[in-house]
């Protein structure tokens, strides 16, 4: 289980320090069985946290799990250009239960669906850049694809990176990652 819970801590660390509305990950049953421990264990892992989970796909060899912050996802689903967006692009706003459904049945038909972006916190402009829904050019490229001015687009990737960091460090200095799942309710991270 501990090696499970690293891996997720690792790959959400920026949602689970709460500065990324969401992060995807794909679990798998590589030669250390994750997809059996996160089976068995997912449930206790999250049970007191902020941060939450969906399943978009799953076979028997791997699930690809959408890790959220409720709070920071319902913010965002509420913004009136990404709720135009996302209506835009066939969802409906109802709850979030209901828009994960839709994700999930969309990531069943077109594979991972290119408005998955505006879920994992990555500016709109940037997201209808990469649809060609807009006429920004591609001006830069770093964890995502930025188009037009990427002055905000690059904030937003420092500020998941030191997230990222931040956490990083207190699994490196011995700091359980359950725990550290669990604090990210109770607001514990210092960014200074």
């Amino acid at each position: 289980m501990r090696y499970l819970v690293n891996r997720i801590v690792r790959c959400t660390a920026a949602t689970i320090a709460g500065r990324k509305p969401a992060t995807l990950m794909n679990i798998s049953n590589d030669i250390n069985g994750l997809l059996n421990a996160w089976d068995r264990y997912s449930t206790d892992i999250f049970s007191i946290s902020e941060i939450d989970y969906y399943e978009l796909k799953r076979t028997d060899k791997n699930a690809i799990v959408l890790f959220f912050n409720q709070n920071q996802l319902d913010e965002l689903l509420r913004n009136e250009s990404v709720n135009k967006f996302l209506s835009e692009c066939g969802y409906e706003f109802d709850s979030i239960d209901y828009v994960l459904d839709m994700l999930r049945r969309r990531y069943a038909t077109v594979g991972c669906p290119p408005e998955i972006g505006v879920f994992l916190g990555i500016p709109l402009k940037d997201v209808k850049g990469f649809m060609g829904l807009n006429s920004l050019r591609n001006t830069k490229c770093g964890m995502w694809q930025i188009y037009g001015d990427p002055a905000a687009s690059e904030e937003r990737m420092n500020e998941y990176r030191s997230a990222r960091n931040i956490v990083i460090r207190r699994l490196f200095s011995g700091e359980d990652p359950v725990n550290i799942i669990r604090e990210s309710e109770f607001g514990f991270f210092d960014y200074t």
